[in-house]
């Protein structure tokens, strides 16, 4: 092959690559603007509108070049932007006109370095996004196409994703063409109905996606767009213990990469096991929980149970140990379970309870409201002295087992920095120190006074047996 032909060949080459690309989805309401992609550390910035009769070149960043004059629509509209070591190019005031395929290219040394092709979509409006919430117990998730053009003649629905890792928009129903997923894969995990503008999805099209986009159209024109969005997959959640205690921070097995991070380092591979802490080996190959065998001083911190796909964070506070409150009592009775704190301490106080799995489920929390009462509970739990003792009536055999009291000191709340400041000074000036408790300075923080253990033991009432916590 020739010098000439090589050139020949390498030009179609990089036109058949640069024509054949996949344009990514991007949707805009009228009136808005867009930023078609920026260049980082090059020379300069091409960017064009592809067009059946061929490519229009909306803007030119080289100072080499005389100045472009876009096609007549575009007018007025065009600005690019060029930060240092960074071009970018915006279209202004959109209008439906403006939708079709556009390509962003970034040049260094006269050579093309990367390039970015869009298929923009500029909707008469944008519905405002929704969060899609799944309960644990559904088996899957409803997602709702909230338009007002939902139903006219002549409409059809349009349903995009957006899949780890690439977080590309991939368009997967079009009820123009079918009510049948696009992707032979989505058979059987997409239910669709009301002609396309709600669909029912499986768990498990929602592990990886975190959101979805519907499209109202009415023949190429889009009347409108929304976003619908799965909650934050990152957890986060306080841990209480105390040296000697035995623990697991669960975690699913999820996902790719998957790794723990702790005070003590970083842990990846459940076949990893010492004395300090150990993924979770048990019978369900789903569970990447960390146990800790012995909790002692080193472990209190920050955990992080981290994959491609979701993220839970706890943080471990170390208790001092309160005495330990043993309580055999009968099926149907009640039992009264104790927080030792002194009257005179302002505290919050919360009440856990060791769940089979080892983790401890919180059952009341005095300073936050929003915590429920488990449903198991609910009419038979009851808060005595601001929430220092706890009562369950009605015991059933599966009440049993450990409970844990947390009172918390404060929270601080001070206003004036300086006052504080002052107030702080005044405090060690009279006692002669010159260092200070962390949790104790800082406002807005709760200081952890005690920790209380409470077993309960049931045993089944016999007929004409006296309740042993019945007083005389």
């Amino acid at each position: 092959m020739t010098y000439i032909r090589f050139l020949e060949f390498l030009f179609f080459f990089l036109l058949h690559r640069v024509s054949s690309e996949e344009a990514v989805p991007v949707f805009k309401a009228m009136g808005t603007v867009i930023e078609m992609g920026y260049c980082f550390g090059v020379d300069y910035i091409l960017v064009y509108r592809c067009t059946p009769g061929g490519d229009q070149l909306l803007g030119n960043s080289s100072t080499d070049s005389a100045p472009i004059t876009p096609p007549a629509d575009f007018q007025g509209r065009i600005h690019i932007n060029q930060q240092q070591h960074l071009l970018g190019l915006q279209i202004r005031n959109l209008t439906a006109m403006d939708s079709g395929v556009y390509r962003r290219e970034c040049w260094q040394d006269q050579t093309l370095t990367t390039q970015h092709t869009q298929q923009l979509y500029v909707c008469d409006e944008e519905v405002k996004a929704e969060e899609v919430i799944v309960k644990e117990q559904e088996g899957r998730g409803a997602f709702v196409c909230n338009s007002t053009s939902i139903g006219l003649e002549g409409t059809s629905v349009r349903w995009y994703h957006e899949m780890y890792p690439s977080y590309k928009l991939t368009l997967f129903l079009d009820s123009s063409k079918s009510l049948d997923p696009l992707v032979e894969e989505l058979h059987g995990v997409v239910e669709v109905r009301d002609s396309g503008a709600l669909l029912l999805l499986n768990k498990s099209m929602l592990k990886n996606n975190q959101h979805f986009y519907c499209l109202v159209n009415r023949g190429e024109h889009c009347l409108s767009f929304q976003n619908m969005y799965l909650p934050d997959i990152s957890e986060s959640r306080d841990m209480y213990a105390s040296v000697g205690d035995k623990l697991m921070l669960n975690c699913p097995s999820n996902g790719n990469h998957q790794q723990w991070q702790t005070p003590l380092g970083t842990i990846n591979d459940s076949s990893m096991k010492d004395n300090q802490m150990h993924i979770s080996s048990g019978d369900k190959s789903e569970s990447f929980s960390l146990v800790i065998p012995y909790v002692s001083e080193d472990h209190g911190g920050g955990y992080s149970c981290m994959s491609s796909s979701f993220e839970f964070h706890y943080m471990l506070v170390l208790c001092h140990k309160g005495e330990t409150q043993k309580n055999l009592v009968s099926v149907g009775g009640s039992a009264l379970l104790h927080c030792d704190v002194s009257k005179g301490d302002s505290q919050s106080v919360q009440w856990h309870r060791l769940q089979p799995s080892r983790e401890y489920e919180v059952i009341y929390d005095s300073h936050d409201k929003t915590v429920a009462i488990p449903e198991d509970l609910r009419g038979r739990m009851t808060l005595l002295e601001n929430g220092t003792s706890l009562r369950i009536s009605h015991l059933e055999m599966k009440d049993q087992g450990v409970y844990w009291c947390v009172v918390l000191r404060g929270p601080q709340l001070i206003e004036d920095g300086d006052e504080y400041e002052d107030d702080y000074e005044e405090e060690n000036a009279e006692t002669g120190e010159d260092d200070y408790d962390d949790d104790s300075y800082w406002p807005e923080t709760h200081r952890l006074l005690v920790a209380n253990k409470a077993t309960a033991k049931m045993y089944p009432k016999l007929p004409f047996q006296k309740n042993p916590n019945k007083k005389k």
